[in-house]
């Protein structure tokens, strides 16, 4: 790796200073204080990631951490606050110690001078003042509605949307002990659901790399390791959930922006089925709200919708539907029969669930404004919580699987860097860290759990990814078995 000609200018500030204070703690990591004293001398990022032997996207994360840190907005904001307080010294730009400034000795105001009389008003307003006047009310009015005007239009393509993100490069996959690479999907998509059928993986819908939601569904022989393109579905759709009951799949809600303004995105209550058997979709009815970034689980009596985002508020209901006529694939005239059960602790969306026994664990998400760290499951026969260890750290936009043995949090990062996955054991209520292929942010993939591995499809990682890695979750071999004659 070459060093720029500049290095020593940059790196010439006394690194030992760069953890004094004056009054207060320093928020930043050692790392963060070694990006922002590179920031200071004017180094740009390319610059940053080739001192400090980390990634440009690495930069960028560290770059947002101290502006969040330090509650400012621009590179210089951030070398001003950290050399006025002592935190960092650059040279040409040292500032003495505040107690070392003498205060001014206060100086008497001199008495007021008395005011000249007011010339007389005129007993009504004047048409220009009126004018001025309704202005301001307009203004005022236009404050007090613009959160709820923006909510939809902003928060929609944010929430619902990886289009406009700054693509950095495709990411570097390393393979830890256990993973391997699998024959990726035909094109590159996130926020999209896979399930598990007559030992056949479906990849459904999602998001493709112009932003638009897409109808495609591919299914993975698990023996051959080939993908082939089955019936799509009946419309577009991202963030949907799916679950299988009965040998069929449910998807349940997601969002579409099938018009021509692209960054206008509908979330649907939309409810199909699919059998495999004939590659047939149809209507299952819809839902009791539109609803995006939901969880949909089965046992062997019903399917549970829990959650989700509607477009303009989070939720936080249980429905239970038990499919009749729906399950046999029949289009039904009839609305489904949607019984609210039961409700989690804090609405939110994008979160991870799966059934174990007779509980749905339902975990992290992101509830509008922070990633959550949250876990609890719900006990279906008694209608009752229970909470659990919390994850060790916030994941939004992650995926929830059980292999059998143990449930996985795959993936989030979707406010901050991350680096690993985490296994929960249900028999101790202790959560444990393993590696993640892929560093910095993994979100919105598709991951199903099969025999003692776990396929993880596509995703958000700096940019749309067709990546299709699996892991080995358990061993389990079979020990000879010896008789006696």
């Amino acid at each position: 790796m070459t060093t720029p000609k500049n290095s020593d200018a940059l790196l010439k500030t006394d690194i030992p200073s760069l953890h004094h204070t004056i009054g207060q703690a320093n928020p930043l990591s050692e790392r963060e204080m070694e990006v922002a004293q590179l920031l200071a001398t004017g180094a740009s990022n390319a610059e940053i990631a080739r001192q400090l032997v980390i990634s440009p996207h690495t930069v960028k994360v560290h770059l947002r951490n101290v502006f969040e840190k330090l509650q400012v907005s621009s590179r210089t904001e951030a070398s001003m606050v950290l050399v006025q307080r002592g935190w960092l010294t650059v040279p040409g730009r040292e500032m003495p110690p505040p107690e070392t400034i003498a205060p001014a000795e206060p100086v008497a105001p001199p008495p007021p001078l008395d005011p000249a009389p007011l010339p007389a008003l005129p007993a009504t307003l004047q048409p220009w003042q009126r004018g001025y006047l309704i202005g301001a009310v307009l203004l005022c009015l236009v404050a007090l509605l613009a959160p709820n005007i923006r909510a939809y239009n902003n928060n929609s393509p944010e929430l619902l949307s990886d289009a406009g993100r700054t693509v950095l490069s495709r990411p570097l996959v390393q393979r830890p002990d256990r993973w391997d690479a699998r024959t990726p999907m035909s094109n590159a998509r996130s926020r999209l659901t896979a399930i598990i059928a007559e030992d056949q993986l479906y990849v459904i819908g999602g998001e493709g790399t112009d932003g638009r939601a897409v109808a495609e569904v591919d299914a993975y022989d698990l023996h051959v390791n080939e993908w082939r393109r089955v019936s799509s579905l009946p419309e577009p759709l991202a963030n949907q959930t799916a679950a299988t009951f009965n040998g069929k799949i449910y998807v349940a809600g997601g969002s579409n922006n099938e018009g021509t303004d692209r960054a206008t995105i509908a979330v649907s209550d939309g409810f199909w089925v699919y059998d495999p058997a004939s590659d047939l979709w149809q209507s299952a009815g819809t839902l009791p709200h539109p609803l995006a970034g939901a969880a949909l689980v089965a046992d062997q009596k019903a399917l549970y919708l829990i959650g989700g985002w509607d477009g303009a508020l989070m939720h936080d209901e249980i429905w239970r539907f038990t499919p009749s006529s729906a399950a046999s694939g029949k289009a039904t005239s009839a609305a489904p029969k949607w019984e609210l059960i039961n409700r989690i602790a804090t609405p939110r969306a994008f979160f991870g669930a799966t059934l174990v026994g007779d509980d749905i664990y339902v975990i992290g998400g992101y509830d509008g404004k922070r990633e959550l760290n949250l876990a609890a499951a719900y006990s279906i026969s008694k209608n009752e919580w229970r909470d659990l260890h919390p994850l060790s750290t916030p994941r939004g936009g992650l995926t929830v699987v059980y292999d059998g043995l143990s449930i996985f949090a795959l993936g989030g990062g979707w406010t901050r860097a991350i680096d690993t996955h985490e296994r929960f054991d249900p028999n101790t209520n202790l959560w444990s860290n393993f590696q993640s292929p892929l560093q910095g942010e993994w979100r919105h993939f598709a991951a199903v759990s099969y025999n003692d591995r776990i396929h993880l499809i596509g995703g958000w990682s700096g940019g749309y990814l067709d990546i299709h890695l699996e892991y080995q979750s358990t061993y389990r071999s079979m020990l000879p078995v010896i008789i006696n004659h």
